[in-house]
């Protein structure tokens, strides 16, 4: 996959496709996006890189996203992307937000991991107590079982009240 999208040929397009949520057109245009990111031509998008993205540079939860997305390839890219696409299952789109909550990556959303997002949404507005407080209330709004975590299902059964589709859909 080199400089220009005529090295993404056919037969890999449509074989992406098919592991993704995206069309032929989509693919072509994120090639085209992904070559522009990655401008030490290593065929993997670092940390830096992402940063040069206006939409994202300005998203307070930009260090999470980056995260998620640092050092990956152009599949790994679209399949990452995938999740945004208006025929993304509402279940992977649940899976991603959920990913992005679970800061440590343990498998549940703990107050730290509200917290650490709180402070990368507010910055130094709120004091760690206020920030904790917040977390807290957030917390036992949605926590069933009264554990002082959030399972992924007790998120699933919160997000399930929004129009997650709506907003978790990027027109590629």
């Amino acid at each position: 996959m080199g400089a220009n999208t005529s090295a993404l040929l056919s037969e890999e397009i449509e074989e992406i496709a098919k592991e993704s949520h995206l069309t032929s057109k989509e693919i072509k245009r994120l090639y085209k996006r992904f070559q522009k990111l990655d401008r030490n031509s290593s065929g993997t998008i670092e940390s830096e890189e992402l940063y040069m993205i206006p939409e994202l540079a300005m998203n307070p939860l930009v260090p999470r996203i980056v995260s998620l997305f640092d050092g990956v390839n152009f599949r790994q890219f679209v399949s990452l992307l995938s999740v945004f696409s208006a025929t993304a299952p509402k279940n992977e789109k649940i899976d991603f937000a959920f990913r992005i909550y679970d800061v440590d990556n343990d498998g549940v959303i703990s107050l730290n991991d509200l917290v650490d997002l709180l402070r990368m949404m507010v910055g130094n507005n709120l004091d760690t107590a206020t920030l904790e407080e917040i977390a807290k209330a957030t917390i036992q709004a949605s926590d069933s079982n009264q554990d002082d975590k959030v399972s992924k299902e007790e998120f699933t059964a919160l997000i399930e009240k929004t129009d997650i589709q709506e907003s978790m859909t990027i027109h590629f």
